[in-house]
């Protein structure tokens, strides 16, 4: 007994120890990280409680703790919301298109800017490229209802092409361009910023393979199809899977800024909006929240076992 005790002291020393001294090495990375540690604190861990708003009727005079406990009542109502079927549609539709179109550009585009030999050029292609991820969703907005307005730049193009007596378009009031309209803005923004994982994943893969491939024979194709991709799997897939857990999500701030009189498209988040936020009902919105986070939690589950089984990438 007495040999067990003296033998687990020095263990917990030596494990104390050894943080203490992590903690002194890397210092200023852990000083690096702690706005962002701290931000995700407060802005993801303690408005968990009001989770349980979803169970409650829920009174901002009483508050969270004296509001009546109702249980599923209103996961139950999430189904009778009107407009509720049509938004999971077009949902799906739009994260769907994302990931098809919005995923494989960063890597398409930091092939190619892999590829640029001035080092000038390819800082300067970067930098243009990650501008558009620091302005904010309804800027983004902004500057495409202003290009697109009638008596904006395309339509001033158009009448300069085709004549004074060309009739400009409300091209924001037509239905058919709204989807392909949230893509490109979706793409143009975030494609840029998306390549810098992928860029630092090829600048880690051994130049010598690529040595080996050129005496080999094989083109700048080939060296891209058998030695950069089979060294972003690992990275794609794990992305991938990140980004299945966002099926049922949307981007809130881009489809409702682009909403107007003429489009009729509505997803979850525009629903739990205008179903829940506006009309106070914040109990059948903090539902619907919850129950679209457990769907993504599921997804991620589903696709990393699946991953994991296929091509042992895994996040866990």
């Amino acid at each position: 007994m007495l040999k067990t005790i003296a033998t687990q002291v020095p263990v917990k020393r030596t494990v104390r120890a050894r943080m203490l001294k992590n903690i002194q090495t890397n210092m200023f990375g852990y000083l690096l990280m702690l706005p962002s540690i701290v931000l995700t604190f407060i802005f993801s861990y303690l408005p968990m409680p009001g989770l349980l708003s979803a169970f409650q009727d829920y009174n901002m005079f009483a508050g969270l703790w004296k509001s009546d406990w109702v249980g599923l009542v209103h996961f139950k109502e999430i189904f009778q919301i009107p407009m509720l079927w049509g938004s999971i549609i077009n949902t799906l539709k739009l994260s769907v298109l994302t990931i098809l179109v919005g995923f494989p550009a960063p890597i398409l585009l930091a092939l190619m800017i892999n590829e640029l030999k001035n080092g000038l050029y390819k800082r300067s292609v970067q930098t243009l490229t990650y501008l558009p991820h620091f302005l904010s969703w309804i800027a983004v907005v902004g500057l495409c209802y202003s290009f697109f307005d009638s008596y904006g730049p395309l339509n001033d193009l158009r009448v300069a092409v085709l004549g004074p007596d060309t009739e400009r378009e409300m091209y924001l009031s037509q239905q058919g361009l709204f989807l392909p309209l949230l893509l490109l803005l979706s793409v143009w923004k975030e494609v840029g910023w998306g390549t810098i994982v992928y860029l630092a994943t090829i600048t880690s893969i051994d130049p010598h393979l690529y040595e080996a491939a050129k005496m080999d024979g094989a083109n700048r194709f080939k060296q891209h199809l058998h030695i950069t991709l089979p060294g972003l799997k690992q990275t794609t897939i794990l992305l991938l899977l990140f980004t299945l857990g966002t099926l049922f999500a949307s981007n809130f701030e881009l489809v409702y800024g682009m909403q107007n009189a003429f489009i009729n498209f509505d997803v979850i988040a525009t629903v739990i909006f205008s179903s829940g936020i506006q009309q106070g009902s914040y109990s059948l919105a903090t539902a619907v929240g919850f129950a679209q986070g457990l769907v993504a939690l599921l997804l991620i589950i589903i696709a990393n076992k699946i991953s994991k089984k296929i091509s042992g990438v895994s996040i866990w």
